[in-house]
This record gives structure tokens, C-alpha cells and sequence, in this order.
């Protein structure tokens, strides 16, 4: 299929996905001024999505183009009902007052999605990093069909990961018909395009909501304002821009020394012609800003701190960013809360008559009186009323989308679920602190919508809860490494600007009001309670006698004396205490500033209640949360050190401040006098063309200056989605005889190829075609699963496979695990040799032989 037919097709389905959609978004998103419009294409694959494998959970659709269609009818059918009861009349009138957001969000979708699918044509190798196993997760689902999808890299087993991600995208390949090697680029550029549109929906929404109630004017009026939000969104970290000044020798070697980002850590010895970066993979580097070297052995510890436009630039369609476009919905849904409240919309429930129990102890000895006190006062609950006053604040309709769309996140992308929660909880508590004055039952209230969605989200989803495994194990202690301030800004600059000029604006506005002793003890107990955590953490792993509790002592402090750590330690904490000090100040005047009384002042809008400032404070104490807590405790997994999760924290923090960054630029250029409006205009325009240079020269270099990185046999480059294409070059046998499975193989049988380790080459075939192998990247598997149990020894079987002298010993193997086929290309001769190869041969049935492969079929299958 041609690749511009390919790409019309995309758009025209997540088109269509999202205006079947829409209307049940439309009545869910009330609140919202654009009314979930900007959303509606994410949250159109959302609904498909999860109607989709629920339905496939039970057997009655596949993941093929009538399952897919079965599944958008239902949507259609629940859209339906959603347009009832005047929704449809309310809907056309949204649309005449509104036509020119509608025109806006499709011409940024269009733009975006056409922008990143052309610059994936000019780059679309399906190779390296995680790529091989996100296109086998890819074609386990498109050749499985049924749900759970089967593990394609360990036969028998299904995939234990979060996999929702590729369910969706493999529903966009199979109802288009496109190749999957040219599907996978096109989800990426989708991803991208989904990111921006997200971006700009939420943005337009809080500024659309703040000019509303100021002055009435429509939604409209917010969309030049809103397009800040991709804008932050999508640049860059400040890591270009450094790249730049180090390939051009500026500054002194003190600078970079002290800048200690890893490959630029060393001053220019030589002057450089131009200022185009050119260093070996310089672009990856802006990943992996942070820094931490283990300060006993001197070793450097991998930190990973990606952001979405690295993502995309990588290319990996990894859980993170898949599920990037929807953690938006959730912000939606928090912003939807917020205003739901600020505007009186929720109805306060009715106050209970309590009937409560005698007080007097009677003659009962104390423990038996307190039983029966705990079961009359249970029943005497359970008689009134007052145990629905611990049902969660929602609409029974409102609690179930909402927790569809959370509880998506955990499948998408299980980080997010927890963190995303929060936002909707602290969302809804803050504006209901602000608007009854903290009363207990907002509390109360909070408690029960977090618990409730978190309940329900995991009940909607728990066929993924039930076969799913982790290696996460509990949460480990980080002593020794700490963030260094200037690593952090070079990661953060663009939105800590904002953020941080933001904080100072509301400080300047309202300091003598503010409730400074209750922010400082909320934040500084916060950062006490972590380091209280951290301390005792770490004297439970040094006291305890397990083995691994040792190992981990010796591999962090190598030949070190135990009781020489401790002073260390705290001088490096004191050393590096300015960014975790930082931190915890915008949690303290976050706190400080939400729970101060609230006072109307004349530079104010007439309705203070109505301010969404907020909200935008809610997502600044979120991502100072998110960055504060891997400085003392991180979640434990076979890295054995914070590496992951500070790359989960750190992506959602950037998330979140670009967010908080684009209102907040909008806020201070209204509010700001105009020589604060001038400097601040200035500085944020610096930043933004700081942050932008790393996206356009990276995109130079990894497209070969926009030529493209395919070549035809004659070595002209071109461009093409194909993400196979460049093996009709550079792996020719294995390009035709993968072709020839995918065209003549149908349903899951197990075949048989080399194992190696993991971003090798290796399990190609099952990569390619979806085929479960035996055992694909054993390390792999031991990440997603937590333990070897399922895989361990699978390896070695595969080498008595290909090595073994006689048929009747490799025959066991075959049975065991169920082979039908046996590959040998160029990889399974250099790895195992051709000695014991002659076997096959023999033996099993060659229905493929060209260019250095066979594929054997046993005879009895």
C-alpha cells in the first residue's frame, strides 16, 4: 500500500474513532469549554480500545477488522444514548459558537500527524533499543487475535506487560490493512500527533475557562494562547543548546566539569570548526542529563531522564509512549472536576441523621464492651444513612468513565495509574477546601473518590490484572545519590522558569496572607517523612542477614568501612542539598498559598472562586513531588538502582510543568505590569528557543539532514515507512524468508531460531512475523515476569536443539515445547555451528531454502 494512502487511511479512522466518540465525551466533559472536542480522537481510540479487548477477554470479537468494527459500534450505540435528552440540540449549538476550535484541533492533528509521519519515513528502521520487542508485542496481537495476546518471545505463555497500548495500534493496522512494519511508524507519528493535540486541548481548556468567567467571550478567543502547551510540550530540554556551546569550545573547562552531564564533562582540547553537533549519538545524551557516580567505587550509574520529544525522536513505541496521549484525558478529567465544583455544580449531599450508640460502658470486661460498642456502632452505620456519605462524590456515569480512563493508564502504562489519581483527588479536594472552607467532608469526600476510582479502575480492567506479572518488589532506599541542581535545571529549564517566576507572581501577590507555618510544615514534613524513610530503609538492609541485603551493601560501597559511610553521606547530601531545598520550598508555598484564607483584592477577578490558578498550583506541587521523591527512595527492580524510576517520575513531571508552564506564561502576560510583562515575555521566549534548538538539530541528524536514512540497492536514499525496508539492503536473506512466513504461516505455531542477548539482533524471526519462539531476550523476560521460573533453562534447550548430535535428543526438545519450526539462517550457524545441523534435514520437511536460510516443518505437524 502506498505510504500517502496509508497515512490517509490513519487519519480518516482516528477521525471517524473520534466523532463516534465525541458525544459521550461531550456529556462527560461538561465542564470543560471545548467540551472534550480537543480530546475526542484519544479518547475515541480509549473507548474502541477497551470495548475491544473486554469483549475479546470473553471470546466474542478478535483483533481483526470486523472485531474492530463490532467494537466502534458499540461506541456508537452508547454515543447514542448519550445524544438523548437535548445533548444532540446542545451539541449543534456548540458547534455553530465553537467552529473555529474545530477547525484548529483538525488542522493541528492533520499537521502533526503528517509532520512526524514524514519524519519517520525519513528514519523508520524497526531496530535497536526497544524496538524489536515492541514490533514482536505488535505481531503477537495481530496474528493472536484473542486476548490475552500470547508471548512472543516465550511460546506457551501470554504477554505479561501492559500491553493495551499495542492492542490499540494493532486495531488501527488490522481495519486499515497497512503493512505493520509501515503501522508501527505511523503509530508513532500518531502518538505525536495525539501529544500535541493533548497538549493543546488541556491548555485551551484552563485558558478558555479563565476568560469565560473574566469576560464571557467564547472559546475561540484561546486558541493562540493554547498553543504554548504543545509548544512546551514538545521542545527540548537545554541539553541542545549545551551541545552546541561544547561543539563550538565555548566556556571554560571549570564550566563543563562542574556541568558534569557525561560525554561534555570535558572541555573542547581543539578548536572546532562550526557549531552542528556531530559527536557519536549526541542526541541520546540529552536523555541522560543526570548524572550520578557512586561516590565509594567511583562507578557511573546510569540515570535515564527521557522526555516526549526524545521519544519520538528514538522512535520506540515503548508503554510510556503509548500511553503519553491519554494521561491528558486525566487532566481533563481533574480540570472537568475542578470546575465542576468551582462553579457549584456538584449537589452537596444530604446530611444523615446519625443514631448514635450508648456511650456507657457497661459491665462487660473492657475488651468484650469494645466489641460490642464496634458492632452496634457497625449496624447502627449500616441502619442510616450515613455509610452512603462514604460513597465516592460522583454520578455513578461520571465514576465509571472516569475510572475507565484511569484505570486505562495502569494497562497502558502502570506508573501512571497512581500518579494520575492524585491529580484527579488533590484536584477535587483543593477546590473543594477553597470553596467550603476545608469543612471534614472534603477530606472525607477526596478519600473516597481517590479510593473509589482506584478500586474501579482496577475491577474494569482485571482480566490484565490477572495474568500480569512484575518485577517490581517493594521500595529500596537511595542513600548515596543525589541530583545535582544544575543537572536539573539543564533537564527542566524551560518549565522551571515559568514555574518558578509563577510561584514568585502569587508569593509577591499574597504573602502577608498566606498560611506560611502550615505550607512549611506540610512541606518539610513531607521531605522529613522521605528522609526518615530513606534512613530507616537503609538500616533494615544493613542489619539483615539475608544474602542479597549484603550484595547490595558491597556493590554500593565496595571495599568502603561501614562506619566511614555515614559521614560521607551526609557531607554529599549537604553538598547537593540545593535541589531537593528548592523542591521542597515550591511545596511550601504551594501548601501556603492554597490554604490561605481566601480574600478578594482588586487585582483579582469578581468571582475569586472561579480562579484556575489553582489548578496550575496543583500541577507545580505534583511534579516537585514527583522529582522530590527518587532523591531518597525508589522502587526496587532488577537495575538495582533508581535508574527507572526516575525515568517514569521525571517524564510525567515534564508532562505535568509544561502544562502548568504554558498557563502559567498566560496568566503572568495578563497579569504583569508591562516592564514585568517585557522581561518576563523575554525570558520565556529565551527559554522556548533554548528548548527548541535540540529538537530541530537532532531531527536534522538522526534524518540525515532531512535525506533519509533507506537506501535503494543503488544507495540513493528515500523516504518510506516501511520500518523493514532497509533489509532489502542490509539482511536480504532474512528480509525474503520473514516475508515468505508472514505470506504463508497462519494462527501461532512455535518456531525455533538463535538466542542472544537483549538489543542484539537476535529473535528476529519471532519479532517480525509475531510467531512465538521458544525464548527470545532472556533478560527480558526476567524483567517483565519478576523470576526465570517460566523461562529459565529455555536457552540452554535451544542450543542442544541446533548442536545436537542425534534426532531422537532434539526430538524431545521439539516436543516439549510444542516446535513446528526450525530456522537456520546465517545467526543460528554462527552461533551454534553446523555441525549438528545435518539432522534436520533429514528428518524434518524444508519449505523454504534461499539465500543461507532454511525453514524446516516437521513432517508429523
Amino acid at each position: 500500500m502506498p505510504d500517502l494512502l496509508a497515512f490517509f487511511l490513519w487519519w480518516l479512522i482516528v477521525t471517524i474513532f473520534g466523532f463516534v466518540a465525541w458525544p459521550i465525551l461531550f456529556w462527560f466533559f461538561r465542564f470543560l469549554p471545548d467540551r472534550g472536542y480537543s480530546l475526542s480522537k484519544t479518547g475515541g481510540l480509549l473507548a474502541v480500545g477497551y470495548v475491544g479487548w473486554l469483549l475479546g477477554n470473553f471470546g466474542f470479537v478478535l483483533v481483526n477488522p470486523g472485531g474492530v468494527v463490532a467494537a466502534l459500534l458499540i461506541v456508537g450505540v452508547l454515543s447514542a444514548f448519550a445524544l438523548r435528552s437535548g445533548n444532540s440540540a446542545e451539541m449543534g449549538k456548540w458547534l455553530r459558537q465553537n467552529w473555529q476550535v474545530v477547525l484548529i484541533t483538525e488542522i493541528i492533528f492533520l499537521a502533526a500527524f503528517a509532520f512526524w509521519a514524514y519524519a519517520r519515513a525519513l528514519n523508520p528502521t524497526i531496530t535497536a533499543t526497544e524496538k524489536p520487542m515492541e514490533f514482536a508485542f505488535l505481531n503477537s496481537v495481530l496474528r493472536t487475535g484473542t486476548q490475552p495476546p500470547g508471548d512472543p518471545w516465550l511460546s506457551g505463555y501470554a504477554i505479561s506487560y501492559y500491553y493495551f497500548g499495542y492492542i490499540i495500534m494493532a486495531m488501527l493496522i488490522s481495519l486499515s490493512g497497512v503493512l505493520p512494519s509501515a503501522g508501527f511508524n505511523l503509530g508513532i507519528a500518531l502518538l505525536f500527533a495525539l501529544t500535541a493535540l493533548g497538549a493543546f486541548g488541556v491548555v485551551l481548556n484552563l485558558i478558555a475557562g479563565v476568560r469565560s468567567q473574566d469576560s464571557g467571550v467564547r472559546v475561540g478567543r484561546a486558541i493562540m494562547p493554547a498553543l504554548l502547551g504543545p509548544l512546551f510540550m514538545l521542545i527540548g530540554n537545554l541539553n541542545g543548546f549545551l551541545e552546541v556551546m561544547h561543539k563550538m569550545g565555548l566556556f571554560g573547562e571549570s564550566f563543563w566539569a562542574w556541568l558534569d552531564i557525561k560525554w561534555t564533562n570535558v572541555a573542547p582540547t581543539l578548536p572546532s570548526a562550526g557549531w552542528m553537533p556531530d559527536r557519536f549519538l549526541w542526541w541520546w545524551q540529552a536523555s541522560r542529563v543526570v548524572h550520578d557516580i557512586n561516590p565509594f567505587t567511583g562507578a557511573e550509574i546510569e540515570v535515564i531522564d527521557e522526555f516526549p520529544f526524545f521519544s519520538f525522536l528514538l522512535g520506540d513505541m515503548h508503554p510510556h509512549v503509548l500511553g503519553l496521549p491519554f494521561v491528558f484525558l486525566a487532566i481533563a478529567f481533574a480540570l472537568n472536576l475542578f470546575l465542576m465544583v468551582q462553579t457549584n455544580a456538584d449537589k452537596p449531599r444530604a446530611t444523615a441523621e446519625t443514631n448514635e450508640p450508648n456511650q456507657q460502658m457497661t459491665s462487660l470486661a473492657w475488651p468484650e464492651s469494645l466489641v460490642v460498642t464496634g458492632i452496634s456502632r457497625a449496624f447502627s452505620f449500616l441502619k442510616s444513612d450515613d455509610w452512603q456519605q462514604w460513597l465516592p462524590p460522583l454520578a455513578w456515569p461520571d465514576l465509571l468513565i472516569g475510572a475507565i480512563l484511569l484505570g486505562g493508564l495502569s494497562f497502558l502504562n502502570t506508573w501512571d495509574f497512581p500518579i494520575y489519581i492524585f491529580v484527579v483527588v488533590a484536584s477535587y479536594t483543593v477546590a473543594r477546601g477553597l470553596r467550603d472552607s476545608w469543612a471534614t467532608d472534603v477530606w472525607r469526600d477526596g478519600i473516597s473518590l481517590g479510593a473509589g476510582l482506584a478500586v474501579c479502575g482496577v475491577l474494569l480492567y482485571l482480566p490484565f490484572y490477572i495474568g500480569f506479572r512484575s518485577q517490581l518488589g517493594g521500595i529500596l532506599p537511595n542513600v548515596i545519590f543525589a541530583t545535582r541542581l544544575q543537572q536539573f535545571a539543564v533537564m527542566f529549564g524551560p518549565s522551571l522558569f515559568v514555574v518558578l517566576a509563577l510561584m514568585g507572581w502569587l508569593v509577591a501577590r499574597r504573602w502577608r496572607t498566606m498560611e506560611w507555618r502550615g505550607g512549611a510544615m506540610i512541606a518539610f514534613s513531607i521531605l522529613a517523612s522521605l528522609m526518615i524513610v530513606c534512613a530507616l530503609l537503609a538500616f533494615f538492609i544493613i542489619t539483615s542477614d539475608r544474602p542479597d541485603a549484603q550484595q547490595a551493601i558491597d556493590s554500593m560501597i565496595g571495599t568502603a568501612n561501614l562506619q566511614d559511610v555515614l559521614p560521607q553521606v551526609l557531607r554529599l547530601r549537604l553538598e547537593r542539598a540545593a535541589m531537593p531545598l528548592l523542591l521542597t520550598l515550591l511545596l511550601a508555598v504551594a501548601a501556603a498559598w492554597v490554604f490561605a484564607p481566601r480574600q478578594k483584592t482588586d487585582d483579582e477577578p469578581s468571582r475569586p472562586n472561579l480562579d484556575l490558578t489553582p489548578f496550575a498550583v496543583i500541577l507545580i506541587a505534583t511534579g516537585a513531588l514527583l522529582t522530590l521523591g527518587p532523591e531518597f527512595v525508589y522502587l526496587r527492580d532488577f537495575f538495582g538502582w533508581r535508574m527507572n524510576t526516575v525515568f517514569k517520575f521525571y517524564y510525567q513531571a515534564w508532562v505535568i510543568w509544561s502544562i502548568a508552564a504554558a498557563f502559567g506564561t498566560y496568566l503572568l502576560l495578563q497579569a504583569l505590569k508591562p516592564v514585568g510583562k517585557t522581561l518576563f515575555g523575554a525570558g520565556v521566549a529565551a527559554v522556548l528557543a533554548l528548548g527548541l534548538i535540540y529538537p530541530v538539530l537532532s531531527t536534522t541528524t538522526i534524518t540525515e539532514n532531512w535525506m533519509g536514512t533507506t537506501r535503494d540497492l543503488e544507495g540513493n536514499p528515500y523516504a518510506t515507512l516501511d520500518g523493514m525496508a532497509y533489509m532489502a539492503t542490509s539482511r536480504t536473506s532474512d528480509y525474503e524468508a520473514i516475508k515468505f512466513l508472514n505470506a504463508t504461516v497462519a494462527g501461532r505455531p512455535v518456531i525455533a531460531e538463535a538466542v542472544g542477548g537483549s538489543y542484539t539482533e537476535y529473535a528476529r524471526v519471532a519479532a517480525h512475523t509475531g510467531l512465538p519462539t521458544v525464548i527470545g531476550w532472556p533478560f527480558h523476560e526476567l524483567q517483565w515476569r519478576g523470576n526465570t521460573e517460566a523461562s529459565g533453562g529455555r536457552e540452554d534447550k535451544i542450543k542442544l536443539l541446533y548442536q545436537a548430535p542425534t534426532w531422537t535428543e532434539a526430538q524431545v526438545i521439539l516436543d516439549e515445547f510444542n516446535i513446528r519450526y526450525v530456522y537456520v539462517g546465517p545467526m543460528e550457524a554462527a552461533q551454534y555451528g553446523a555441525d549438528g545441523l545435518g539432522k534436520f534435514a533429514r528428518f524434518m520437511r524444508v519449505i523454504y531454502q534461499a539465500d543461507g536460510v532454511t525453514i524446516y516443518e516437521r513432517k508429523d505437524k
